[in-house]
């Protein structure tokens, strides 16, 4: 009896919180909703002469199984910080925070990382739109350098086994903005089943490029939605380079001819933004760098927010610059309550000189 009483509760908690997904989506009144590997973020902080040890390429991504993902945690229990990331997961966590109602497609484990991850997007008013599958969650390692520059290394597992994931194009109808991350696009027909039921139900599609090797890959492919499905491309220059060849300013107006909005961000140099014939430059805040980890995710939360409440262009990319100026100033990509409140005051204050 009390095994069967032990399964009841298994198969409660990790069952029910799909059921009560499904129905808090139709309920929803959600205006974006991305579709974003469900990946937790561990952050670990070392010398450029240990990241030489493992890669040449500082600010890379690569791709690890559960045996190397689990030693390294092992070996380095307490040392990590642990937060729930995946680059279009940041990008929404932004928006929630500004005040735009969101949702995550996604796929987490049937462990209790998958439950950890659940339970942080409630608690910051994300609808989860999670599917829970067979594989653990998926983890990312994080490598600081003392230059604050980053470099993953990710075990994938549940976020990319979306193969049979059954997407209900119902998620789509009541929203205005749909935003598809970089990565995903190593799974091409997942991607166009998503852009059409997007674009289907109506809705404005942005993307970002995920980084350098993503595009490397993919080119041709992001070509070829470019024009069809996207309407406003966020990038940073070594993204814009890969796929233009060109440099920022440059890419910036290549890329114009195909999507509405173009932004191409330049780091510590500020960023590109267009829009048809409008072509706008937005320096950089000059903050200290603590680590880069979610600058391009939390400069798209802010310039999409402004976007989405019809901000001049100008303004849009000064929002994205401020709220990407606050996440480098601290670890990983989480800025605390009392920040966002303080980034709100700014917008609210700051951003009439922009009307």
């Amino acid at each position: 009896m009390a095994r069967f009483a032990t399964y009841l509760l298994t198969l409660y908690i990790f069952i029910m919180p799909n059921l009560l997904s499904a129905e808090e989506s139709e309920l929803s009144d959600y205006q974006v909703v991305t579709l974003s590997a469900a990946i937790i973020d561990h952050y670990f902080f070392i010398t450029d002469d240990q990241l030489r040890l493992m890669t040449n390429e500082k600010g890379g991504w690569a791709p690890i199984d559960y045996p190397t993902l689990s030693s390294i945690l092992e070996k380095n229990k307490g040392v990590s910080k642990m937060v729930p990331g995946g680059s279009g997961a940041n990008v929404i966590k932004g928006l929630s925070h500004l005040g735009e109602k969101c949702a995550i497609i996604g796929k987490v484990g049937s462990d209790d990382k998958g439950e950890y991850y659940w339970k942080k997007m409630q608690e910051i008013g994300i609808t989860p739109l999670l599917e829970k599958g067979p594989l653990p969650t998926g983890q990312a390692i994080c490598l600081i350098t003392p230059d604050g520059e980053r470099t993953f290394r990710t075990y994938l597992g549940a976020s990319h086994s979306l193969a049979d994931f059954d997407i209900n194009p119902k998620i789509f109808e009541k929203a205005k903005l749909f935003h598809i991350e970089g990565f995903q696009l190593v799974d091409p027909d997942l991607v166009i089943r998503t852009l059409k039921m997007a674009r289907k139900a109506g809705l404005k599609i942005s993307m970002d490029l995920g980084n350098p090797e993503i595009v490397r890959r993919n080119k041709e492919f992001i070509h070829d939605i470019l024009d069809k499905y996207i309407d406003i491309l966020l990038c940073n220059e070594r993204e814009a380079k890969e796929l233009t060849g060109l440099s920022a300013t440059s890419a910036c107006d290549k890329l114009s001819a195909f999507c509405e909005v173009v932004v191409v961000t330049m780091s510590e140099r500020g960023s590109w933004a267009r829009c048809g014939s409008e072509k706008v430059y937005m320096e950089a805040f000059s903050v200290s760098t603590i680590d880069t980890t979610g600058a391009g995710d939390l400069y798209a939360s802010g310039f999409l927010h402004g976007y989405l409440q019809g901000e001049p262009l100008q303004k849009c990319a000064w929002m994205g610059a401020l709220v990407a100026s606050h996440v480098i100033r601290r670890v990983g990509a989480e800025i605390p309550e009392a920040i966002w409140e303080e980034i709100r005051c700014q917008i609210s204050e700051e951003g009439k000189a922009f009307d």
